[in-house]
């Protein structure tokens, strides 16, 4: 199986309109350039989303203007190949819009009996999904030919599946096998579960004809969850263009702390040098796609920059050397980067399935600004690796989660819980209620609830009443529990009382209420503290979190201070004689409607320290140039001090 290191992906999506479709392609020109951009993976349109073929097909829709006897992507195949370039075939499966037309009883329709649906994603008529594909109909065959089409015909590397999303259908095929089933096809959420059963059958059924793990293929089908890719597929893919809102910049911190424990296989981070897709007149600054790469990389993913293919087979020069010059750079830390592993002291348990929820965003980024080292994990991973396990707000604790829970605190370890996370699944008590130290007593009455710090901790946060953002619950101190916060309840709750609008509701007076409780091996916060700080960004809510994380985990892996502003990332991997620091200065900036880095930021003087775990240190330097920078031991940290930096920067202590 390839082992990809340098990627590049490029959409073809063409319109039937387009009337020169490959008239101008130079194939050798063209895996020329990417060979001297570095690139040894090119992801290559057999299939569009238009439903035409760009491949040498006896089966499917050639695109109507394919000058006779060209086959664009056999073509590209070739010369990539004799190149060193290898190439993965993408063809899109949930969307066809020629085979749709043709065969209208292909097409899915919707519960509201629509065959066209410019009801998805709420983009109007002028989107690609206005047509898609009933998965459990004949084009499911048709789609399985194609794929064993181009797999028997061409030497590619792999293939890349699209748009397996999984959308509620009611055409007479998806009715027929619900009923064979004894599905109740009225029921909203078995027709939605059905359609995610119907893309994931055929993911299965794909993979059982390609076998990527025996064929050494690259396989990855993009609408499946990542677990299901880490079973059927060969590697993994994250989709993230930070330039569009539904990624923004909180996606791939997410991802990366996920999918890196799912899969032996690579990780791709793919990325654009557009905002969007079907933007072909936009190339972004050179600094924000190097910010996304190093995200990856420091996060043990490969960088894919994806770009959008001419028609006509132009080529874009502009876009091309920007990418030449991209991983250009990325190259030179190329040593350190291979086969390096990220090194963490915590888990955060996924309360359900991945996804870009105000709790799941607000804990990444409260983390990520006190520079932890974490994983995002579930029941399904090893939670040994883990000093420190978070439920972050929602977890409940079925038995599964609940022994792991178990385990965990049996092995010494340390445990953070916040807002409801640890109540059993009736919802009506803590399962741990001793480990916690609180007794659950049900929702807070006081809307809005405020806090105060108190005893040692209350000189951390402004002596004032501060506010907790959400609702959360009451709970009852238990004997032996360290109480490091109370709640303070307003005058009165918010309400209309029918003559009065209580807009205003000022703090009153303290309760007895806990909002902090803080025990040997567990720390708890009654209200949903990371959905708190999605909501607004408070810092002294992230001060509560820190101290939380000062008594279970005194001696993190990685220490920095202002030196380090809270916008800049940090991340710490290892392999054979070295750890690795992963320094990054940039700054998202919301201008207008969208989201961009234009600049690498400077830093000077910042100061570090890294646990050694009793390893030895014979030098420290920056890579790629190797300036050493001096250090001190003690008390088995390391401490430097960076004496300047700009965007990346790398940082490798050798043994």
């Amino acid at each position: 199986m390839h082992q990809p290191k340098f990627v590049m992906f490029f959409d073809h999506h063409t319109m039937k309109a387009c009337p020169d479709v490959g008239h101008h392609l130079q194939a050798d020109e063209f895996a020329s350039s990417l060979q001297a951009a570095g690139v040894d993976l090119l992801g290559f349109h057999a299939k569009c989303n238009q439903g035409f073929c760009y491949f040498d097909t006896q089966i499917g829709n050639r695109h109507p203007s394919i000058p006779p006897g060209r086959d664009l992507f056999g073509e590209i195949v070739t010369a990539c190949n004799q190149r060193g370039i290898a190439v993965t075939a993408y063809l899109n499966c949930g969307l066809s819009n020629e085979d749709a037309i043709r065969h209208p009883e292909w097409s899915m329709i919707s519960p509201k009996g629509q065959l066209l649906r410019p009801d998805i994603y709420g983009i109007g008529w002028i989107n690609p999904y206005m047509r898609t594909m009933c998965l459990n109909s004949p084009y499911r065959d048709y789609l399985m030919s194609l794929i064993k089409e181009v797999r028997d015909k061409y030497p590619v590397a792999g293939f890349l599946l699209d748009s397996f999303n999984g959308f509620p259908c009611i055409c007479p095929y998806c009715i027929q096998e619900m009923q064979k089933q004894n599905l109740d096809w009225r029921n909203e959420e078995v027709l939605q579960k059905f359609g995610r059963s119907s893309a994931l059958r055929l993911a299965e059924d794909i993979s059982a004809l390609l076998r990527p793990q025996e064929n050494h293929l690259l396989v990855n089908f993009l609408g499946i969850s990542p677990k299901d890719n880490a079973r059927i597929g060969s590697y993994l893919e994250c989709e993230c263009l930070p330039t569009n809102p539904a990624w923004g910049y909180d996606y791939l911190p997410l991802t990366a702390r996920y999918y890196r424990n799912l899969t032996s296989g690579p990780v791709l981070n793919m990325t654009g040098r557009f905002n969007d897709w079907g933007d072909f007149g936009s190339l972004r600054p050179q600094a924000a796609v190097e910010y996304d790469l190093f995200f990856g990389l420091a996060n043990g993913m490969r960088p894919n920059i994806g770009d959008h293919f001419h028609p006509s087979g132009k080529l874009n020069r502009a876009a091309l050397d920007r990418a030449s010059r991209i991983y250009g750079k990325l190259r030179q830390y190329e040593p350190w980067f291979s086969d390096a592993k990220n090194l963490v002291d915590i888990g955060v348990v996924l309360p359900d399935v991945l996804r870009k929820s105000p709790t799941m965003v607000g804990a990444t980024r409260m983390l990520s600004e006190l520079k932890m080292q974490f994983d995002f994990i579930d029941a399904d991973i090893d939670w040994s690796p883990y000093s420190l396990v978070i439920l972050p707000d929602e977890v409940i604790l079925d038995d599964r989660l609940a022994e792991l829970v178990k385990k965990h605190l049996a092995a010494g370890k340390s445990l953070l819980a916040t807002g409801r996370s640890g109540l059993n699944p009736e919802g009506s008590a803590f399962r741990f209620e001793r480990e916690w130290g609180v007794k659950y007593l049900g929702e807070c009455e006081h809307v809005p609830a405020f806090f105060r710090l108190t005893g040692e901790f209350a000189a951390r946060v402004p002596d004032m009443p501060l506010a907790t953002n959400t609702k959360g619950f009451s709970t009852e101190a238990l004997p032996g529990s360290t109480v490091a916060g109370k709640v303070v309840a307003p005058y009165f709750n918010k309400h209309w009382d029918g003559v009065y609008s209580y807009f205003y509701a000022p703090p009153n007076q303290d309760t007895e209420l806990p909002f902090m409780v803080l025990n040997s091996q567990c720390a708890y916060c009654p209200f949903p503290l990371f959905e708190a700080y999605y909501q607004q960004a408070s810092v002294d809510l992230r001060t509560v979190l820190a101290i939380m994380l000062e008594h279970l985990l005194p001696k993190p892996l990685l220490v920095t201070d202002a030196s380090l502003p809270s916008f800049a990332r940090a991340f710490v991997s290892g392999k054979a004689n070295q750890r690795i620091i992963h320094l990054l200065n940039y700054l998202p900036e919301l201008r207008g409607k969208t989201l961009i880095v234009e600049e690498e930021l400077p830093l000077s003087q910042v100061k570090l320290k890294l646990r050694l775990d009793g390893r030895p240190v014979n030098k420290v330097y920056i890579a790629p140039g190797k300036q050493p920078i001096p250090f001190s031991i003690s008390e088995d940290y390391l401490s430097i001090t960076v004496p300047e930096m700009r965007g990346y920067c790398m940082v490798v202590v050798e043994a």
